[in-house]
């Protein structure tokens, strides 16, 4: 990719793109909700014969290739967004070194991207500034082009799936590489470091909601990346006043996401998020007489204290259960939060909201993850254990979710300890 090519490409057209192939997805799924709701559930109930059995198994199959439909063409709205997301960053990296070689009377072919001094050839005076200009334009150049080369693979690899009727590989592993990739433009969009002053000017070249979209999309790479202001770093970690790390809690998830060496129940998707919390600095609350068995406590017993039964192998009921983790940090400092302000290192519960399931009543909440990451559409990335995912999607994956489950309440929580 040259400078001409980038400066043609339209962002915005790769924007209505995706919002195109996200809409076709929601319709999918909710003919998938009518084909259930209209067809097969009252077939259950009001034709029983083998008659009505057979026209159910026929509209179940239908339903389930909608399904599969749904989950892919999500992916490909996935990648897009990434492809316009990461497009629309390097224009402006690209803009800002064009704004900076005008301002210093330098010219750039924009065919081989050549930086030239105001004579047209070698200058000892704008050496600086030159190599300034090159770096940020070769900055531009590669954040767009491995987006493309991203993009370009994953879109053919979907094309070629449209085929696909099995909605569980459909949705794990064609739409979970299209997430993975999505995100990875993102993170292939920013500097390697090795240039702090690159990173610096990279950095100013953004607008206020890029800077912000970053952050939200990849906190683990920017905060320790030279270059990038001390503020700023500060902020991605919890701001000042903070009592824990942001950073290091999603740091530590991703991680450890697949690590079942961490595992001590049957299910331990709550003892994950404890564990991600503590790992980011979040203290353990005991009980001077009970330890962690008492009945407002949150911790393990490798947590630092003094108390009698800090030798033991204990966990409070509030470190490895959902409800019970979900109403201590509300007891204790923690706000729930719309989903629109959610930041990597917040908790996501989930609660049963139907009937539906045979595990969980109605009210329940029955699953802990911790958020990972952000993408600039807002979609929100969660890792978890028991059942490990890394950096899963909410919108691509709560219909699937819900389809086997029931309807889920999402409570998007921040942990602000109250006990020190």
């Amino acid at each position: 990719m040259d400078i001409a090519a980038l400066k043609a490409a339209r962002s915005v057209d790769v924007d209505a793109a995706a919002e195109g192939w996200t809409e076709l997805a929601r319709e999918s799924w909710q003919a998938v909700n009518d084909i259930h709701a209209n067809g097969v559930d009252p077939l259950k109930t009001d034709w029983k014969d083998r008659v009505g059995e057979a026209a159910g198994r026929k509209l179940e199959e239908q339903a389930r290739i909608l399904e599969a439909g749904a989950d892919i063409m999500r992916g490909v709205a996935m990648v897009l967004d990434g492809l316009g997301a990461t497009i629309t960053r390097a224009k402006l990296t690209m803009n800002a070194a064009l704004d900076m070689a005008r301002d210093h009377g330098l010219t750039v072919d924009e065919a081989t991207g050549t930086v030239r001094g105001p004579s047209g050839g070698a200058d000892s005076s704008t050496d600086n500034i030159v190599q300034e200009v090159d770096a940020l334009l070769q900055e531009a150049l590669r954040e767009a082009s491995q987006a493309d080369r991203q993009a370009a693979a994953e879109l053919r690899k979907l094309g070629a799936a449209t085929c696909e009727t099995d909605p569980e590989k459909a949705l794990d592993d064609l739409q979970g590489e299209a997430s993975r990739v999505e995100l990875n433009m993102y993170t292939g969009g920013i500097p390697d470091g090795k240039d702090p002053r690159l990173v610096s000017d990279w950095w100013a070249a953004l607008s206020d909601n890029q800077r912000k979209q970053l952050m939200l999309s990849d906190p683990v790479t920017l905060a320790d990346l030279p270059g990038i202001p001390d503020n700023v770093k500060l902020e991605l970690r919890g701001g000042p006043g903070t009592k824990y790390d942001r950073v290091k809690t999603v740091q530590w998830a991703l991680e450890h996401w697949d690590d079942t060496s961490i595992d001590a129940f049957d299910d331990n998707c709550t003892n994950f998020a404890s564990e991600a919390l503590h790992q980011g600095g979040v203290r353990g609350k005991g009980d001077s007489l009970f330890g962690w068995r008492g009945d407002d406590t949150w911790g393990r017993s490798t947590d630092p204290g003094d108390d009698w039964l800090s030798e033991r192998v204990d966990y409070s009921k509030s470190w490895a259960g959902a409800q019970n983790m979900h109403d201590f940090m509300m007891r204790h400092g923690g706000q729930e939060i719309p989903a629109d302000q959610v930041r990597p290192g917040d908790i996501v519960y989930y609660e049963e909201d139907s009937d539906q399931d045979s595990q969980d009543t109605k009210g329940a909440i029955h699953h802990t993850a911790v958020v990972t990451a952000v993408t600039p559409d807002g979609d929100i990335r969660y890792t978890q254990h028991s059942g490990g995912m890394k950096n899963a999607s909410v919108d691509g994956r709560i219909d699937a979710f819900q389809e086997h489950r029931g309807h889920q309440k999402l409570h998007y929580v921040r942990v602000n300890p109250d006990w020190y």
